[in-house]
């Protein structure tokens, strides 16, 4: 293996501080994902090291993160396994690789007696310490219910590592042998996981590994309950499944943050800067007003004369469905926002922050939104043919007479 650095501990002040392990395991096509994993721990937490199993990250990368980390009294390891045994196993979806299987790997290469694994999908937004002291109970890991339905076990995204036991016990090969007779029959290296430590696992708490990557899942199955599950921001954020932050759909909550970590600066998470920015919005160029289209149909009024004329307007477009391409295409204006299959959380945002309604739609109108963008106060917009309210609070135009419905509501955006 390469390894750049191999101290376990450092001298501040003349006391010896030891480092908290971490692993994670990513292939070249994830390597900026794991950058931005490392970046959100490193904004909260220092003197880790960082043993990063893999075949072909680059050396180059490792140099680099090396002379960052060691500002924070931190380093990081490169550690070349083969993925040569693994690569035989069951991968239940597209999204999961066989490197996935690395981290049977942890006792072979990792020196500590308390480790922490994490997968590459997952942002860390505050100080890891007291789950590094936390009492795992005599168990082997410790580990988060693999959340909603908690027959499953836990969640192998996290996992809380009594790595003395893992060693003195020779679980990889108890893992081995499991994964060559099930690997076929369960979810991957978790499912193995499970049952290896059926009923001998540490339940931590649902803040270091909330699962958001089941928004949709549960939205479609209308369990509203899952968004009273843990309110606020977790201290973990696991993008499960594929609804990833990085691709295009903004699906599941919490994906501004993901952007957040992945443009921040070395330079900032060195000079401890991160209070300088807190969100992604602070980051990027915002518009001054708020709007939104509640849609079940590809067919907007006038929109992107709308979106072109009020440049100053963010314009939120929400479905119960995916957009076609006719709606896609407005995110080439940076005011613009889809939700497609919107969950409540995200509808809870859009409705709280916007200054008015644009009932501009054709077909059905979606969630009675009419009647709650009224008790709400807001001013509506409408064209003849797109109208959905009887009750005359809409402001109503003709068809052809979108440059009126601009004029209208800049003069009332100036009274804000």
């Amino acid at each position: 293996m390469d390894v750049l650095t191999t101290c376990p501990f450092f001298l501040m002040g003349g006391v010896v501080v030891m480092r908290n392990a971490i692993v994670l395991a990513c292939d070249n096509s994830y390597m900026d994902k794991l950058e931005t994993t490392i970046k959100s721990i490193c904004a909260h937490n220092k003197n880790i090291k960082f043993y990063i199993l893999n075949e072909d990250l680059p050396i180059e990368w490792f140099r680099l993160m090396t002379k960052r980390l060691s500002y924070l009294n931190s380093e990081i390891l490169n550690i070349k396994v083969s993925g040569d045994s693994f690569k035989k196993f069951n991968c239940p979806s597209t999204h999961i690789k066989y490197q996935t299987y690395f981290r049977y790997l942890i006792p072979e290469y990792v020196k500590e007696h308390r480790v922490l694994y994490l997968d590459c999908d997952m942002i860390i937004t505050d100080s890891l310490d007291e789950l590094f002291n936390m009492d795992l109970n005599g168990c082997p890991v410790g580990a988060v219910a693999d959340l909603p339905t908690t027959e499953l076990g836990f969640n192998a995204g996290i996992l809380l590592i009594d790595n003395m036991y893992w060693k003195t016990n020779n679980i990889l090969n108890q893992l081995m042998d499991l994964t060559v007779q099930y690997h076929d029959q369960v979810y991957a290296d978790q499912g193995i996981l499970n049952m290896l430590f059926k009923d001998r696992w540490c339940r931590l708490p649902l803040t270091y590994n909330l699962q958001v990557g089941s928004d949709c899942l549960e939205s479609l199955h209308r369990n509203m309950g899952w968004y009273d599950m843990y309110n606020g921001i977790p201290k973990v954020i696991h993008y499960t499944y594929t609804h990833k932050p990085w691709l295009m759909h903004n699906m599941i909550r919490f994906k501004d943050i993901w952007w957040f970590y992945y443009c921040m600066s070395w330079d900032d998470i060195i000079l401890d800067k991160i209070d300088l920015y807190k969100e992604f919005k602070n980051l990027v160029d915002n518009t001054k007003y708020e709007t939104a289209i509640y849609t079940n149909s590809a067919n907007l009024h006038e929109i992107e004369i709308l979106i072109k004329n009020l440049s100053n307007v963010h314009f939120n477009i929400l479905a119960h469905t995916f957009f076609g391409n006719e709606i896609v295409r407005l995110e080439k204006y940076m005011n613009v926002s889809l939700y497609p299959c919107f969950n409540p959380l995200q509808n809870k945002e859009v409705l709280n922050k916007i200054d008015f309604y644009l009932d501009i739609n054709y077909q059905n109108e979606v969630n009675q939104i009419i009647e709650n963008i009224h008790k709400m106060g807001k001013p509506v917009y409408s064209f003849e043919s797109t109208n959905h309210d009887n009750s005359g609070l809409n402001n109503i135009y003709n068809d052809d007479d979108v440059e009126s419905m601009i004029k209208d509501i800049k003069e009332y955006l100036k009274q804000l």
